[in-house]
């Protein structure tokens, strides 16, 4: 991450609405060290696996299969009240909710995946007008989340993160 006299994050942010930019080419203004390496990783795991993430919109990259949602990646440095949560030198992986979340009930058996699920599950800060809502995640009811979100993920997190990924894949290609 350079500091904010060498990066104008602001003009950098607005000019991708027409740059339409690969990750690869932001994700190292915005991250540094350890957790740019482990997006790097969770980046290069996705594009290993056909999954490669597209622009979506400002900081956010959506991949999908077969139209269907499998994750979005996010930058922090947005100004929106929806994404005061992340700041330059943060990153999340989001949209892991896939259809309705079902593939969680049929694909995520383990204990440690669940308990990964459940610590990541975000609680509402009414920051927009969608929520809060109650969801419902591997069997344990949230009242007043707003999803789920891997915020920062560690090396460790990042394997789970992925393993997710695959879970939600599969039921993708296997059911729908």
């Amino acid at each position: 991450m350079k500091n904010a006299t060498e990066v104008n994050y602001d003009e950098l942010i607005k000019e991708q609405k027409t740059t339409k930019p690969i990750i690869e080419d932001i994700i190292g203004k915005f991250l540094e060290g350890e957790t740019l390496q482990n997006a790097m990783d969770f980046i290069a795991f996705l594009r290993e696996n056909n999954m490669n993430p597209r622009w979506h919109s400002a900081n956010s990259w959506r991949v999908t299969g077969k139209g269907k949602g499998i994750c979005r990646i996010d930058l922090g440095g947005l100004k929106h009240a929806w994404m005061q949560h992340i700041k330059i030198g943060d990153w999340q992986i989001s949209d892991l909710e896939g259809l309705e979340r079902k593939y969680f009930d049929e694909f995520v058996a383990s204990d440690e995946l669940k308990v990964f699920v459940w610590s990541n599950v975000k609680s509402c800060t009414r920051c927009s007008c969608c929520g809060p809502r109650q969801w419902t995640y591997i069997g344990k009811t949230f009242d007043e989340c707003c999803g789920m979100r891997i915020i920062n993920p560690d090396a460790k997190a990042v394997e789970l993160a992925k393993k997710l990924i695959e879970a939600n894949k599969k039921y993708i290609y296997e059911k729908m």
